[in-house]
């Protein structure tokens, strides 16, 4: 089988695509096998009293809301039990990134930042939601993602 990699500037986010002819069982069994592979590490978050598992790669952001930890998914806001620091350990560091004490955010889903005149940086999300950096993480965030 050959495996190709195809580097597109304007790509959000990575994806898999699998080419043929025609779907076989083996490429079937070959999805299956790369969606868990991709998509096993999830979180569990509540909504209306119902437990879901949300994989790493639905989730927008991740902050507090009130005293509730919450995870923002494009289809929805789920509450988690962890706290904030427990999730910025659980969660890999190559695709979040810690904005403030209260906030940690998906990297593939920044839009862009703008520098304000305090100097801490605001974050554009790709779904339109604006958060804001604190001083503590500003320093990591530009060396992080604007060298």
């Amino acid at each position: 089988m050959l495996i190709r990699f195809n580097l597109l500037k304007e790509c959000v986010a990575p994806f898999i695509a699998i080419n043929a002819k025609q779907k076989t069982d083996e490429l079937i069994t070959l999805a299956g096998v790369l969606d868990r592979l991709v998509n096993d590490k999830t979180v569990v978050g509540y909504q209306n009293g119902r437990r879901k598992a949300i994989p790493f790669y639905q989730i927008v952001s991740v902050h507090t809301a009130g005293k509730k930890i919450v995870c923002e998914t494009e289809t929805g806001v789920y509450r988690l039990k962890e706290r904030i620091y427990e999730l910025i350990e659980l969660l890999p560091a190559e695709l979040f990134i810690q904005v403030s004490s209260a906030e940690i955010v998906s990297i593939a889903q920044i839009k862009d930042f703008s520098l304000s005149k305090t100097g801490i940086y605001q974050v554009n999300l790709i779904n339109g939601r604006q958060t804001y950096t604190s001083r503590r993480y500003t320093q990591k965030i530009r060396r992080a993602l604007l060298k």
